[in-house]
């Protein structure tokens, strides 16, 4: 009976100690090769096992999805994209709005996922969903100086560098895992730079990129103008 009791302990011991490495954050630092930290990089995982991120039904399945239920958005403020950069998993709803008080014509000539669509003003949306990867720019055929970037990813462990190059995962089954660290402006190929990585960690982990970043264009124009009544 000792022994039993001995062998329980151990395995709910075991599971506890599982459980918590699994829900311990992996706090990972993105920094540049004069080990400067690269902020609003994008930072996501994927599994070398494709069945452990299951992609959600597309919006136009007839059950319920987050995609219907919590769309991303990307709005457009002060003749501005904002965010610059929005990561959207496949599958999932992207919601485009217009804060300001003028037209705006958002298109993208290339990538995944071609657009080209009006929105008027005061807060008018329009949504789409996304179910190709891959890497969107985007523009303003009225304010030309605008641009934005959309990545879709196929995993739902993506976020951005804060300003000291932090990100956080939280919740992540242990085992070897791929990460992307990408950005528009990163000169690497596919704006991309990959590392295989073992989790849980045992303590935070510094990745350093060397490749060079390129400058981020300024959304501002240098005569601006009002919206031309009847466009």
């Amino acid at each position: 009976m000792t022994k039993t009791i001995s062998y329980m302990a151990i395995a709910i011991g075991t599971i506890a100690s599982s459980m918590a490495l699994q829900a311990q954050a992996a706090n990972i630092y993105i920094m540049d090769d004069n080990n400067q930290p690269m902020e609003n990089m994008v930072v996501y995982l994927q599994s070398n096992n494709p069945a452990a991120f299951a992609t959600p039904a597309l919006a136009s399945d007839s059950s319920t999805t987050q995609a219907r239920q919590n769309p991303v958005e990307v709005h457009q403020k002060d003749k501005q994209f904002s965010p610059y950069i929005t990561i959207v998993q496949k599958g999932y709803q992207l919601k485009f709005v217009n804060d300001d008080d003028i037209t705006h014509h958002i298109y993208s000539a290339s990538g995944p996922k071609r657009f080209s669509f009006k929105l008027r003003q005061d807060g008018v949306n329009k949504d789409m969903v996304f179910d190709q990867l891959g890497h969107i720019s985007m523009g303003c055929n009225i304010h030309d100086w605008m641009s934005g970037h959309i990545l879709i990813v196929d995993t739902p462990h993506f976020a951005n560098t804060d300003n000291k190059g932090l990100v956080s995962f939280d919740n992540i089954a242990p085992g070897q895992y791929q990460l992307v660290v990408w950005h528009p402006q990163l000169q690497a190929i596919n704006n991309q730079n990959s590392y295989q990585i073992d989790l849980p960690l045992s303590k935070p982990l510094t990745l350093t990129v060397t490749d060079t970043m390129g400058e981020i264009p300024s959304q501002q124009s240098l005569d601006d103008f009002e919206f031309l009544e009847g466009y």
